[in-house]
């Protein structure tokens, strides 16, 4: 998107169905943001097209703004229809076939998977080296701790 484009519509309500059009026998898209961290596409499917079964390497938030179509996640169907959305796992096929025209916005999350707290967390590389940096420094210390309360008591 243009510099001035997307000044246009920073810090404004806007109605992001109505950012993109349907163009005729194809897919229209426009992207919103684009980082190091993640993008936002909208994107337009006229009657007929669709995306055929791919993988990315990213988490993808689909969230649906007009019309109604079929994900397809791992060979299970799922239909997405006007105010729905659907997460689409990194590096697992996906497909997208609407049932009418489709307009779709699209959130990716540019980074890694962790395992926090029994839920899955998107955090990157370096923070998760971070963390468990720190993890084992707060084991350490509470180890420390223990053992000079054991030693207070054994003198009492």
């Amino acid at each position: 998107m243009p510099e001035g484009e997307k000044e246009s519509i920073i810090g404004r309500t806007i109605m992001p169905r109505d950012m993109v059009i349907y163009k005729e026998d194809t897919i229209a898209s426009r992207t919103l943001i684009m980082s190091r961290e993640g993008t936002v596409t909208l994107f337009a499917f006229d009657e007929g097209q669709g995306l055929s079964e791919h993988t990315a390497p990213f988490d993808a938030l689909a969230f649906a703004l007009d019309g109604e179509a079929e994900i397809t996640i791992a060979g299970s169907s799922h239909y997405l229809r006007e105010g729905e959305m659907i997460i689409m796992p990194a590096k697992i096929p996906h497909a997208v076939q609407p049932a009418t025209r489709f307009k779709m916005m699209l959130v990716m999350i540019h980074a890694g998977i962790q395992e926090k707290a029994g839920k899955n967390v998107n955090i990157g590389e370096k923070e998760k080296k971070k963390e468990e940096k720190g993890a084992k420094k707060e084991k350490k210390r509470s180890k420390k701790q223990e053992k000079k309360r054991a030693k207070k008591e054994k003198k009492q």
